[in-house]
């Protein structure tokens, strides 16, 4: 419910706060004293667009606070754990907004910033208004098929089948669209991809590692070939004509025939030759062993080293980085596939998607045949809703119609259009066509007391919903508003005395003018002035004892026809009680 509204420098208002009951709240007063002008801002709590121009004069900016107890099981509590506005249901919220003449507004809920899109998903949860210029949502057919839905109960498992199915009509659309505009891109490169791939297949291109392992092993090979290359070189300055053995055996023995040298002199010199040729001669014997082991068969080092330059050609070509060749590969593999299995692909898709679109038919008709049974137990529900509005002629029905013309939607094809005729032999309409203002009012209100038991809102507030009627009518009008209070707060702005004697709250909206300004106000009526504020409303401002009896009256008979409603509910509640017993 809606606890509390505070209103600071909006069109007439100066600072005015309002305490709401949680049953039937009556707003009247004064004409131009302001009752629409709070129904403005309840709607800019709610979230609608700002409108700076009904910043009251003289001020900067206007200042709304509203604060909402929602019942437990209301879903705007899902709402907001889902979007982290509250950690789970709490008692109240405090939805804060300030309207600028300049800038953005500040708009707050229990202080956290948020914006004006998530206020409107908000206020949709928490107020309905309806009246001679707020029944926009009545006539709207998503919300008319939205109540529809709701009223059937049917099994999730039906809107699952059909949400279901319209994806994957969604998905094959994509991929078939995807895969057409891919030919078109591609077809005509068929004859580069193929011969890129083919020069990959000629070097051997392998699985994900092949070029590095191709590098690896063509590094391990080269350095082999350059170990042994330098063996052999050294090797053959070893053991050459000239080389280190053959010269240092020359020397031994050229020292050897010397004989007038100093053999003592030269000991060590001799001594450091022989050992230079012992391990020179063992270095050879070693080299000689170890040389077979770096023997290579130079063919699987040119073969890596022509892969190698294959793969750099084609990197340098196609500007592709080396280290991506291979995903390269998969890629033009993939695509030349593709191609090649591309007409056929394409045919696969078109008769998959023509299955699709059978199975989202199949699934949406029998959404509309469950529809349209829970079509007829609403109509019949909401016609008997008219007779006690004083409307005993007048018939609703639900028309359900399959459009699968329209854009397909989650929810199915269906438009879902609410119907009514006043009179028996006329036509049925839409009833934004069908009725008379007052008519309409009167519709409206038997659909939210029906609605209501289906769709439980925190708050409805009328707008002369009595415009048009008085007497009998406008009482049923006033008794069935009664009836939708006792499990919803309801707010009802009237001129109707009938309607006025039903509330449980009843606030008086004046105006007065100091100067140039004009200052709307409003109070809460005490049981003596309610009884002056309806007689006035039934004979005009000169008071009598008789419109005073009048008034009591219609009280008097607002109070018992509430304990009527309370003694039938418990009744009501004893029986279904036994029921579920047995």
């Amino acid at each position: 419910m809606l606890k509390k509204l505070e209103i600071n420098q909006f069109v007439i208002i100066d600072e005015l706060t309002i305490d709401l009951k949680d049953r039937l709240t009556i707003l009247t007063g004064e004409t131009g004293a302001g009752k629409s002008i709070l129904l403005s801002a309840m709607d800019l709590v709610l979230g609608t667009p700002s409108t700076p121009d009904s910043i009251r004069v003289g001020s900067e900016k206007s200042i709304f606070k509203a604060t909402f107890a929602p019942s437990k099981n209301n879903p705007v509590w899902d709402y907001l754990v889902t979007n982290g506005l509250s950690k789970v249901a709490d008692e109240e919220f405090i939805v804060y907004r300030v309207m600028k003449r300049e800038g953005v507004d500040e708009i707050t809920f229990n202080d956290k910033p948020i914006e004006l899109e998530t206020l409107a998903e908000i206020g949709v949860y928490l107020v309905e208004i309806h009246g001679q210029t707020a029944n926009a949502g009545i006539m709207d057919h998503n919300n008319q098929l939205k109540w529809l839905d709701m009223s059937g109960g049917f099994p999730q498992e039906f809107f699952d089948n059909v949400r279901d199915a319209l994806r994957e009509v969604h998905r094959l659309e994509k991929e078939l669209e995807e895969e057409k505009l891919f030919l078109v891109r591609h077809k005509r490169k068929i004859r580069q991809i193929e011969d890129l791939v083919k020069r990959f297949n000629s070097i051997g291109m392998g699985p994900k590692g092949f070029v590095a392992e191709t590098q690896t092993t063509y590094e391990e090979l080269l350095r082999a070939k350059e170990t042994s290359d330098t063996f052999q070189n050294i090797l053959g300055r070893m053991i050459s004509a000239s080389g280190v053995n053959v010269s240092l055996s020359a020397i031994e023995q050229i020292l050897g025939e010397q004989e007038n040298i100093d053999r003592e002199q030269i000991a060590d010199l001799e001594k450091y030759l022989s050992e230079a040729l012992i391990n020179s001669r063992k270095a050879v014997q070693e080299m000689m062993r170890l040389g077979p082991e770096y023997d290579i068969d130079t063919k699987p080092l040119n073969h890596h080293k022509d892969v190698l330059t294959v793969l750099h050609t084609i990197s340098s070509e196609n500007k592709v980085e080396f280290d991506d060749l291979e995903e390269f590969y998969e890629d033009i593999s993939e695509k030349l596939v593709r191609i090649k299995n591309g007409r056929e692909k394409v045919k696969e898709l078109e008769v998959s998607l023509i299955e699709a679109k059978q199975s989202y038919k199949h699934h949406a008709h029998i959404l509309t045949e469950k529809r349209i049974g829970a079509a007829e137990v609403l109509s019949n529900n909401i016609t008997r809703e008219l007779a006690p509005l004083k409307l005993p002629k007048a018939q609703f029905e639900i028309l359900v119609e399959e459009k699968p013309d329209n854009p397909w939607t989650e929810i199915g094809f269906n438009e879902v259009t609410y119907m009514a005729r006043m009179n028996p032999g006329s036509e049925f309409s839409s009833i934004s066509n069908t009725a008379s203002g007052g008519e309409l009012a009167r519709i409206i209100l038997a659909l939210k007391v029906v609605l209501q038991k289906i769709q439980v809102t925190s708050t409805l507030v009328f707008d002369e919903v009595d415009t048009g009627i008085g007497g009998a009518a406008a009482a049923a009008v006033g008794d069935r508003l009664a009836l939708l209070s006792d499990n919803t707060q309801v707010v009802v702005i009237t001129h109707s005395p009938q309607v006025a004697s039903r509330g449980d709250q009843h606030l008086y909206i004046s105006k007065k003018v100091v100067g140039n300004a004009t200052t709307s106000a409003v109070r809460e009526l005490t049981e003596e002035e309610r009884i002056d504020e309806i007689s006035r409303m039934l004979a005009g401002e000169d008071n009598t004892d008789a419109s005073k009896a009048a008034a009591q009256s219609l009280i008097d008979e607002a109070i018992h026809a509430s304990s009527v409603r309370q003694q039938e509910a418990a009744e009501e509640n004893i029986t279904t009680s036994e029921q579920q017993a047995s």
